[in-house]
């Protein structure tokens, strides 16, 4: 009888490690390592309220990863049901005026897109495009706000953790 407790005590720790295992996808397979570390460059170009310096942290955390641009400027973001499309994990609130985020990756680009709805119904659209380079990321922000014309800048963001 004291055998059957072992063998039932190993049988449910593979159950629940195999549970784990499913329901928490593996890191890897939510962004590429050449998108993850601590990136900082300098944005050229006019996109509104970004420009001059620049940084960009991004991290796996369980189930997604975050993206930071300053310690009050983030979004945390988990897979959806679609491949390679990621959901912000705060899920914006829109009419709030908090914003939304949601992020792709496509044709070895990470594409990080932000919108929000000012309270006479406008809106902010950016959307920042990260390619990887040799030293770090090239980067290119759009910026579309409602009556205004389309904006773009650019920058090299050079790796600076490694």
């Amino acid at each position: 009888m004291f055998r059957w407790k072992w063998i039932d005590l190993r049988v449910r720790a593979l159950v629940w490690a195999t549970l784990f295992m499913v329901a928490a996808p593996a890191a890897a397979d939510t962004l590429p390592e050449e998108f993850l570390g601590k990136f900082r460059g300098s944005v050229t170009g006019n996109v509104g309220e970004v420009e001059g310096d620049f940084n960009m942290v991004s991290s796996i955390r369980r189930g997604g990863f975050t993206v930071a641009w300053s310690p009050n400027n983030s979004a945390g973001f988990e897979a959806s049901d679609q491949k390679n499309v990621f959901h912000a994990r705060s899920r914006g609130r829109l009419l709030e005026g908090v914003p939304a985020f949601w992020a792709r990756l496509a044709d070895g680009k990470l594409l990080v897109y932000s919108m929000q709805i000012d309270s006479h119904g406008g809106y902010d659209i950016y959307t920042f495009i990260y390619i990887p380079a040799a030293d770090g990321l090239d980067m290119t922000i759009r910026h579309l706000r409602s009556g205004s014309e389309p904006l773009e800048a650019s920058a090299r963001l050079k790796r600076y953790d490694r």
